[in-house]
């Protein structure tokens, strides 16, 4: 038998947990429902609010406030008169229902939904909904995974509302948030389909005969905290019904049979760096919903050129999740964007007192990454902690050299890793092989570290992890491998300048920094130039590097490389002339020649060619007692540059010959020597020696050009181009050179000197606005397409 509840106009059922008004379905919200039968049970008596919270929240820790916004709730739909507020005891429920039983067990449920009405817009997804969609059409069992606040939930319902109709017995939600007990998630499900008890039968085989001949698809939500019950009841429910269908969110997989997942990726948003257009930004999912959330609470807010920043920055800077967005716009109704975007650093506290109505843990950012933290093994959140130390994310090895320490075994690393990427705290990108964390989480995990008073230790492992990092990139960056090294090193740009960081205050981080410096060297050089040399200058100024030995001279030589290579002769001069005074008090020949190579070529680029000459030889002797071969090559080279000022071109051509010679296999240096050949032949007007070295040149990139090769190559296009008479085509290719050189501040004085007189001539050939026009188009051409342009002009020449 079911009881059903009639007073006036309105008809509780329990069973279905339906309110009728005027015999249709009244929309009721859970908690609502739950607070209306538990008053209209106890109708008898005054119910206390700790007895209402422990009822209608049951295990739960939430605000007085939520129990009078339900109250409030019913009153509107009931009348204020339904329910008394006894002021500092309770509520009573005054109106007489008359107790009324159906004989028979219910029918099946003539509604085809129980979804709750959605009160905001669907905003993004589009591509997850289409893939979800598809995903159930071949899956019976596909769960939405990712972070607490990601939108699982919204998306979920989004889906379910548009398939109700492919569902001959409808589309059921089970909100499983409220149950703390495992041993009830089968009862939930019985009680949204109304499906009654029967004494001595266990609840599933009551729910198993029910749905056996239907077509149902059940949206299990929130089965995080209750992950095995939640496994068992899915796979008992798609055993016993062939037609039935679950559609579960959770922030980890089930891991039953026949299970699909779908990660739940946050929100795209744009770059807090550069230009924010207001049409790009609306591009943004990230934005709109941001956008649309403000506008709720503060409805003369508008996206503007002034506050396009800061938008911007609010919604990188929150990872693009939904609830952290909506959290911020809330704080529009007190704050400007600006104002929220400056205090995104204390973002725990920034962002709270969200809606009233929803769970405790998505009314704070802060609890909902506690839900997630809570739920994790001891191990998992040490590893979690310990992880938040990593910047721009990090790969396994690092994670276990930094990750394991007391609690946490080096081997056990991998697995623990697996087990929080499940639980949507970690991500992994298979393409890249790297794992990260989301901002959002990496600042929460780091409170919790230094809470525990791990943080110092942890950043010390880190330290020391790049540090012999950096030393082996040095060793296979002469090797084979030198571009899988590479392209590990740009994956760790942002850990590296974290290194350099920790250095800089950690005990005995002086030594460290220089040892940072001295390793990277050639990749630093290739990369964003300016960046490195004010770090390698901060190593350098650290009280703890000043010791005149080693360490500090092989730090003074790369900045010496660095400044000049930026346009700063006279400084990188300076710097070489200290490196080599510190290698000639050690008596160290090898670090010596290294000093000596920066000065001479600093001296080059001041066009003190006598004092270039002297350093340069005496550096070479010392190189070649050493049998260095990559020293030899870089004075041979700089040699060759002397030469070529000179217009000793032979000459220049014999040292550049050498050079080549003395690293074979090293792409980098042969493609340097092959590049001065090819200037030299230009110089001479060699045309047929110029094509062969651009040709090996194109040869062993493969395709590939760092900056440098990249703008080299256009420019020595340019310079053959010009050789040719083919003036318009040389002075694009300069145009294009010219805007590499300047984005990436490279300088070559010898270079410089070859560039400009290819470009003049070329001006005067086709008159000033002309030669304008074609510069200005190379300009905004771009290196990538200038590149293929330059490959395939340089297969179509003739006799190649």
């Amino acid at each position: 038998m079911t009881l059903v509840y009639q007073f006036g106009r309105f008809e509780l059922r329990p069973t279905t947990r339906q309110l009728l008004v005027d015999e249709q379905p009244a929309t009721l919200g859970a908690r609502a429902f739950d607070l209306l039968l538990a008053l209209i049970e106890r109708r008898d008596r005054l119910v206390t609010k700790n007895e209402l919270l422990e009822l209608v929240w049951p295990g739960l820790i939430v605000e007085e406030n939520n129990l009078q916004v339900q109250v409030s709730a019913l009153r509107k739909l009931l009348g204020q008169d339904a329910i008394a507020t006894v002021a500092g005891r309770g509520y009573r429920f005054t109106l007489e229902p008359a107790q009324a039983a159906a004989s028979a067990p219910p029918p099946p449920p003539v509604a085809k939904h129980n979804l709750p009405a959605q009160v905001s817009s669907f905003i993004g997804r589009e591509r997850e909904l289409t893939d979800l969609r598809a995903m159930l059409a071949r899956h019976r069992l596909v769960t939405l995974v990712g972070i607490g606040g990601i939108g699982k939930t919204r998306l979920a319902l989004q889906l379910a509302a548009g398939v109700v109709d492919a569902y001959d017995d409808g589309v059921w939600f089970v909100d499983l948030a409220p149950i703390s007990d495992p041993s009830l998630v089968a009862n939930a499900v019985a009680t949204v389909l109304g499906v009654p008890d029967e004494p001595g039968r266990p609840v599933i085989a009551t729910l198993q005969g029910f749905i056996k001949d239907r077509a149902l698809l059940f949206v299990l939500d929130n089965c995080e905290h209750l992950v095995l019950a939640c496994a068992q009841l899915a796979r008992d429910l798609l055993q016993a019904g062939r037609r039935v269908t679950i559609l579960a969110t959770s922030r980890e997989p089930l891991h039953v049979s026949g299970e699909a997942t779908l990660p739940l990726a946050t929100l795209p948003a744009p770059s807090p760096a550069g230009e924010h257009p207001l049409d790009a930004m609306n591009e943004y999912a990230a934005v709109r919903l941001f956008l649309e959330r403000a506008v709720a609470v503060r409805p003369d807010f508008a996206l503007s050129h002034e506050n396009a920043a800061a938008v911007a920055r609010i919604c990188h800077d929150l990872d693009g999740i939904p609830l952290a967005l909506e959290l911020a716009a809330a704080r529009m109704r007190s704050m400007s964007a600006e104002a929220i975007a400056g205090h995104l650093t204390d973002r725990f506290a920034l962002l709270k007192g969200g809606d009233r109505t929803a769970l405790p843990r998505h009314q704070t950012l802060r609890a909902a990454i506690d839900w997630s933290y809570d739920l994790l093994a001891s191990t998992e959140r040490v590893l979690l902690q310990r992880l938040s130390v990593f910047a721009g994310g990090f790969a396994l090895d690092a994670a276990q050299a930094v990750g394991a320490d007391d609690g946490v075994a080096s081997r056990d690393v991998l697995d623990l890793l697996g087990h929080l990427v499940d639980k949507s705290l970690v991500t992994f990108d298979a393409t890249t092989d790297r794992y990260r964390l989301l901002e959002t989480v990496r600042q929460y995990a780091l409170e919790r570290l230094a809470a525990v008073g791990e943080e110092t230790r942890t950043r010390d492992r880190h330290l020391q992890f790049y540090v012999a990092l950096a030393e082996r990139a040095e060793r296979e960056l002469g090797g084979p491998q030198r571009e899988t090294w590479y392209v590990r090193l740009d994956a760790e740009r942002e850990n590296i300048l974290l290194a350099f960081a920790q250095a800089r205050w950690a005990p005995g981080g002086g030594a460290a920094g220089l040892r940072l410096v001295h390793a990277l060297l050639h990749w630093m050089v290739l990369r964003e130039v300016e960046l490195w040399l004010g770090v390698t200058l901060q190593a350098l100024a650290h009280p703890g590097a000043q010791q005149a030995d080693v360490a500090r001279c092989r730090a003074l030589y790369v900045a010496a490389t660095m400044s000049t290579a930026t346009g700063r002769p006279a400084e990188g001069y300076a710097l070489a002339q200290s490196s080599a005074g510190i290698a000639r008090a050690c008596g160290d020949a090898l670090e010596l020649a290294e000093a000596l190579c920066r000065l001479g070529y600093a001296a080059l680029e001041l066009d003190r060619t006598a004092d270039a000459l002297e350093h340069l030889r005496e550096g070479l002797e010392l190189a070649r007692k050493s049998d260095k071969r990559g020293l030899i090559a870089a004075f041979s080279t700089g040699l060759g540059e002397v030469h070529s000022l000179q217009d000793q071109f032979e000459l220049a051509e014999a040292a550049y010959l050498e050079a080549r010679a003395a690293f074979p296999g090293n792409t980098v240096s042969e493609g340097v020597a092959l590049g001065n050949l090819a200037r030299n032949a230009i110089a001479l007007r060699a045309e047929a020696a110029a094509i062969r070295y651009l040709h090996e040149i194109v040869a062993i990139s493969g395709g590939k050009y760092e900056h440098h090769a990249a703008t080299s190559l256009l420019w020595l296009c340019a310079g053959l181009a010009a050789l040719r008479g083919e003036w318009v085509q040389a002075l694009r290719w300069g145009g294009t050179a010219t805007a590499c050189q300047e984005e990436n501040n490279l300088f070559d004085f010898v270079d410089a000197r070859f560039h400009a007189r290819s470009m003049s001539t070329a001006r005067e050939a086709v008159g000033a606005d002309p030669a304008d026009a074609a510069f200005a188009a190379g300009r905004a051409l771009g290196s990538g397409t200038a590149i293929r342009e330059a490959e395939a002009w340089l297969v179509a020449l003739p006799g190649t």
